[in-house]
């Protein structure tokens, strides 16, 4: 079974593969089933292929940046982060909050990202 700390470990290295732009990295933390809802209200991706293949386009455009504590309960995790894009005086930055449920092997079964377009702002 996941630990608290197995699970935040992997939150952790998560956020450091979306900043090195290593999409594939970042799926084979995924399951081969696992579903990706980013953000929450657009249509669910499903496998690891798909999954990939979103992250290859945000993977290293968009920075993260763990705003508080990732929260463990059981299988599942949920933490805030701030995203930056953009750079110089077109840097926007948006909050997020991904809710991530984890298999025994603290692999992700699925992620959900909680944002919306109309919060993004000026990074400053």
């Amino acid at each position: 079974m996941a630990s608290p700390d197995d699970i935040r470990e992997v939150v952790n290295h998560y956020v450091k593969l979306m900043n090195a732009g290593d999409s594939d990295a970042i799926a084979d933390l995924y399951t081969g089933d696992a579903t990706l809802e980013d953000p929450v209200g657009s249509e669910p991706l499903a496998g690891r292929a798909a999954i990939r293949d979103f992250y290859a386009a945000a993977a290293g455009a968009v920075v993260l940046e763990l705003s508080g504590p990732v929260r463990v309960c059981g299988h599942e995790a949920a933490f805030p982060m701030l995203a930056t894009v953009g750079a110089g005086e077109r840097r926007s930055c948006l909050d997020i909050i991904d809710l991530m449920t984890f298999d025994e092997d603290a692999q992700i079964r699925s992620m959900r990202a909680f944002w919306s377009p109309d919060r993004m702002r000026p990074a400053g």
